[in-house]
């Protein structure tokens, strides 16, 4: 199975051309967003209903797996603003595959996707502290042969959690970190983190590969991640 990996699109398919993939990965920041408001997260539904299922069934016969991130609000508006009288219901194309603390597979390939950060500011979605995190994280299963998360794992010496553009802090997983040595996956796909290393790096059994397609500018800055699997 051939796997083009991506992540942090932010509502950009500029260069994107998935031509010869059996599958797509994205991990998570798939959608625009303007504003944390009402209006600004139906607009981003909106852009999911229509942008992204275009794109994405444009290409039938190629699967895409695809997370959440913490700039993606349209799968829990509902929650988020239950006082308001507005359609919350996306959907996807039929060859999306879409996981939140959930998995597939794929002609005997094991997929699984959570999106869960550690807290930045309060005020994105799937933030979470500590008990949350380690919650989500020790349900991804054992035996998996892709996991998809949108954090990076906090791994002492290596930089896919630190942005290289700013020269900022960690802002890994060490739940995260604590999951991949437990449950063991062949490999791992992340972002959130436009600038941290790229290329991947290898970690107990497993790659890692931060796929985050910006940089901090939120310009095109990384091609797309090509793995066989």
């Amino acid at each position: 199975m051939r796997i083009m990996a991506t992540s942090d699109l932010h509502g950009s398919f500029e260069g994107l051309d998935p031509d010869g993939a059996d599958v797509v990965v994205i991990a998570g920041d798939i959608a625009p967003l303007r504003g944390r408001g009402p209006w600004h997260i139906n607009d981003q539904r909106k852009w999911i209903n229509k942008q992204f299922h275009e794109w994405t069934s444009s290409y039938p016969d190629i699967h895409f797996v695809v997370i959440p991130g913490n700039h993606d609000f349209f799968p829990i508006a509902h929650l988020l603003f239950k006082e308001k009288k507005m359609d919350w219901r996306y959907e996807f194309s039929p060859n999306v595959h879409f996981l939140c603390d959930s998995g597939t597979e794929i002609d005997g390939v094991k997929f699984y996707g959570t999106p869960w950060v550690p807290i930045i500011s309060y005020s994105w979605a799937f933030e979470a502290e500590h008990d949350v995190l380690s919650k989500r994280f020790s349900a991804i299963p054992s035996g998996l042969d892709v996991l998809i998360t949108h954090s990076p794992p906090r791994i002492p010496g290596i930089d896919v959690d630190r942005s290289l553009q700013t020269n900022s802090e960690h802002f890994g997983s060490h739940e995260l970190t604590e999951a991949i040595i437990n449950k063991r996956p062949r490999f791992v796909f992340c972002g959130h983190i436009h600038t941290g290393l790229h290329g991947g790096v290898d970690f107990e059994s497993c790659r890692i590969y931060n796929v985050s397609r910006l940089d901090e500018r939120y310009e095109i800055a990384y091609e797309p991640t090509w793995v066989e699997v």
